[in-house]
């Protein structure tokens, strides 16, 4: 303990000297440095015993002189400040200048490139032109054919003349178009032309139905209201006004090139003979002697007046086949003694229970052409309730050899329209418009001799050709002979025919932009990814001409007629496989240069049995801007796409700040006049390709599948080929038809929504089909696909095509779709039923398969590719 505390008290003794002698080392230096600058203040002033009274004054002095020499060093640099401030504005200014110049030499060159890049989009689109030019002139060199001829152009005509034809015949009833026709008047550049003259200038008293025709005629697409570039002149007037002043006519000539248009007739006309000249006639009633075949025009006489509209309202049903009457007729005859033909009824009569026949009317009768020939029994409607009720109706022609009676042509025309297929007595009988409209296609015309056997023979027809029959004669009723403006424009049809000129254009519809000059779209930098590729529009009209000389026949006598000409048909006849190797022609494009291939050698080409051709999109859209700039942005690099038309069904009009994509192709946005699912079908004039993918705004689809569809629509060009199917189901509680979306293993219809159809159909849909049809879209706003697919098949008699396993389509960006709504699918069904009671039958077909490439799920080895890889 005691060691310890001793050298506590020597440890804390050290410590303090240690401290001791750290602060006389410190404050040491500081006292001697204070005695240091006191001596040398002293030593530099002066004596303090001589100025010892201005000690204070002296410091004065001092601070003064300081203050003035740092006020001298302010102002000095208070100078050098202001200089220097001088020099930064200076700068300041010419940098501002320079940042002006910069800016205005960016501009100049922003803008620079904007011309450079529009100077190089005009040469390139020069370049595509210059291609096109040689594509063109290639073909035309090769094969300078008519069908590469655009419309001919009517030249001007010189003014009338008086005909230098000199007829070699003794009568008027030798007239034939070949002695007495000028056909200078009518040359193939100036198409077929009517001139009428007005019924008041050369009639006192016009009837209302001679205005009526002249009001028809003057509407129809060959009036021409300048006489001397007509190439026919038409007469008006009824039978029981013999006598006209025809040579008092301006017009006249000797009656060359003039129509006689009869509206009633009798059984003689002997006092028009001196003056028709070399005139041709049109009348519903001739005999052997003054009848003049391929000269004289029989027409059906103008009876009922329905409206086009409405036409499907006085039509019954075309099913069921077989009916109440297998066989009816009624008529009379003034003729007191009974003749063999009334035993022949009498005996027909008594074959079958299911037969209708009267010989007699009682007292509701109409008196007939003559006394010997059988009169009709009863009004129109009288006589439409028994045909409506009847399978086949008997026609008897005229007892005398080669004659036409009005009475004949109103059973005719009578038994069309109820679907009751007439059965013709008489060989020679001359039947309306009988040297274009076949009416074995649509009639049963056997001799007179054969009423006997009758029965037997109407029983073998089975129920297909029966329907076919009655399918027949209901299209040439309602296409020919079921209105006065039907007859009157088939009458110019067949005289147009005669003279081998082709029949008037559909012409497409304009297409105006949502955009003006002066609000033109924003559009995006084109896409790196877009497809340069040159152009290829469909040719139109390429049989106008020949049409009217070698397919008469057919034209006439199948739907949907030859009163119009279509820009192009999906029935056209295909040329052999051989002609792309036999310097047929230049337009097909073969894969691998004919030995084939599959991979990249069949992406490259079509292929195919048809020329190398391209598809129009034609996309519907309703204020869904976003949704649509995405579905066109997905086009990009789209092989065979022609051009995008975008119909634009909304009545606002796309805002300004939209900016549409560039897709390497031409973009169309069209303004509708309403909101109408019809407008998707209308047949627009910047349309310029047969093949057209009718697309919703909301489908997506990949380009594999857009392809796929595209080779295989073009191996069916007359059908729909599309993804998503459907099929019409049968409702056996309520006898009606049901529209079904559920999965099966037969489908009749293709969603329009995505697929591929014929332009031709735009114009059968616009212009052809009853517009009470296109009403009933607009009603529900719905149902257009169906329409669509129902007049394909009408027109075909074939079912629709499907593609790829898609049954649907999902928009996760979309709004709620219209068919989610319950009713959706209501109005549907209302639609099937009201569709087929127009068409007269259920039009839609069946198929149980469906089209995917060749290769698809076909094992290949590694070195080979497919067609496509997905589908």
């Amino acid at each position: 303990m005691t060691r310890f505390s001793f050298r506590y008290i020597k440890d804390n003794l050290l410590f303090r000297v240690i401290v001791c002698l750290l602060i006389c080392a410190i404050i040491g230096p500081l006292i001697t440095l204070h005695h240091l600058n006191k001596a040398t203040l002293v030593k530099g002033l002066p004596s303090s015993n001589s100025f010892t009274s201005r000690n204070t004054l002296g410091k004065d002095e001092f601070v003064l002189e300081r203050l003035d020499e740092l006020k001298s060093q302010i102002n000095e640099l208070e100078k050098i400040k202001l200089s220097l401030s001088n020099e930064l504005r200076d700068l300041e200014g010419k940098r501002h200048v320079i940042q002006r110049d910069i800016q205005k030499f960016h501009e100049t060159a922003e803008k620079l490139k904007k011309d450079s890049k529009k100077v190089k989009d005009l040469v390139h689109q020069a370049k595509r032109d210059l291609d096109i030019f040689k594509l063109e002139k290639t073909r035309l060199n090769q094969c300078p054919q008519l069908p590469f001829m655009k419309l001919p152009k009517a030249p001007d005509l010189n003014p009338m003349r008086k005909s230098s034809l000199s007829p070699n015949f003794k009568h008027q009833r030798e007239c034939t178009l070949g002695n007495c026709f000028d056909y200078s008047r009518c040359p193939y550049s100036g198409g077929f032309s009517v001139y009428i003259y007005n019924p008041q200038e050369y009639l006192s008293k016009p009837s209302e139905i001679i205005i009526s025709a002249f009001g028809i005629l003057k509407e129809s697409p060959y009036f021409t209201s300048e006489a001397s570039k007509a190439c026919v002149y038409i007469v008006i007037f009824e039978l029981e006004r013999l006598e006209l002043p025809f040579a008092s006519l301006p017009y006249w000539n000797n009656g060359q090139n003039h129509f006689i248009l009869k509206l009633k007739t009798d059984s003689n006309y002997s006092s028009l003979d001196s003056n028709l000249g070399m005139a041709f006639i049109g009348q519903p009633s001739f005999i052997h002697s003054k009848y003049r075949p391929g000269f004289d025009l029989i027409l059906p006489p103008l009876v009922a007046n329905y409206s086009g509209g409405s036409l499907w309202k006085h039509a019954p049903p075309q099913l069921p086949a077989y009916r109440q009457f297998f066989l009816s007729f009624e008529g009379h005859t003034t003729n007191q003694r009974e003749s063999t033909g009334t035993r022949d009824l009498l005996s027909l009569s008594q074959e079958s229970k299911d037969f209708h026949i009267s010989t007699n009317c009682g007292h509701n009768k109409l008196s007939s052409n003559d006394g010997t020939d059988w009169g009709l029994c009863g009004t129109h409607k009288d006589r439409l309730k028994i045909l409506k009720k009847s399978t086949f109706t008997l026609i008897l022609g005229g007892r005398t050899a080669q004659r036409s009676l009005d009475s004949t042509h109103v059973r005719l025309l009578e038994a069309l329209q109820c679907g009751s297929v007439p059965v013709v007595l008489g060989i020679s009988t001359l039947l309306p418009f009988a040297e274009v409209i076949d009416w074995h296609l649509a009639s049963i015309i056997l001799p007179s001799a054969r009423i006997t056997e009758l029965n037997a023979l109407l029983r073998t027809i089975t129920s297909q050709d029966l329907l076919k029959l009655r399918r027949q004669g209901r299209f040439l009723w309602e296409n020919y002979l079921s209105t006065q403006k039907s007859i009157l424009y088939t009458s110019l049809s067949v005289i147009r025919t005669r003279l081998s000129l082709p029949a008037p254009p559909l012409l497409a519809s304009p297409s105006p932009s949502v955009f003006t000059p002066s609000n033109q779209p924003i559009k995006n930098p084109p896409d790196p990814d877009a497809i340069l590729e040159l152009q290829i529009n469909s040719p139109t009209f390429t049989r106008n001409l020949t049409t009217a000389v070698n397919f008469i026949t057919n034209e006439w006598n199948s739907p949907p007629g030859a009163l119009y000409s279509f820009p192009s048909t999906p029935f056209e006849p295909m040329l052999p496989s051989s002609a792309p190797f036999m310097n047929t022609t230049d337009a097909f494009e073969v894969i691998a240069g004919g030995k084939g291939g599959s991979g990249e050698p069949f992406s490259r080409a079509q292929g195919g049995n048809y020329p190398k051709e391209q598809f129009t999109i034609v996309m519907l859209t309703y204020e869904r801007e976003l949704v649509l700039m995405e579905s066109i942005q997905r086009l990009v690099g789209l092989q065979y796409l022609n051009k995008v038309i975008v119909v634009w069904n909304s009545p606002v009009n796309p805002s300004l700040s939209l900016r549409w994509p560039d897709i390497g192709v031409p973009l169309n946005v069209i303004k509708t006049t309403k909101n109408s699912l019809n407008n998707r079908f209308i047949p627009y004039d910047v349309i310029e390709t047969d093949a057209i993918l009718s697309i919703d705004d909301d489908v997506e689809l990949r380009h594999d599948e857009i392809l796929l569809a595209f080779r295989v629509w073009r191996e069916n060009r007359d059908r729909i080929v599309g993804f998503p199917g459907r099929f019409h189901a049968w409702d056996s509680e309520k006898k009606s038809w049901l529209y079904a979306s559920r999965h099966s293993c037969e489908l009749s219809l293709i969603l329009t929504g995505a697929a591929f159809i014929h332009r031709y159909y735009l114009y059968l849909y616009t212009h052809w089909m009853p517009e009470t049809i296109r009403h009933k879209v607009d009603e529900y706003m719905n149902c257009e696909d169906i329409a669509m697919n129902y007049l394909v098949s009408h027109i075909t008699r074939k079912p629709p095509l499907k593609v790829t396993s898609r049954w649907t389509f999902l928009c996760s960006s979309c709004p709620v779709a219209l068919w989610e709504d319950r009713t959706h699918f209501e109005e549907r069904d209302q639609c099937m039923n009201f569709f087929a009671r127009v068409f007269g039958y259920m039009p839609l077909l069946r198929t149980q398969y469906r089209a995917d490439s060749v290769l698809f799920k076909t094992r290949i080895s590694s070195s080979e590719s497919k067609c496509f890889k997905y589908v």
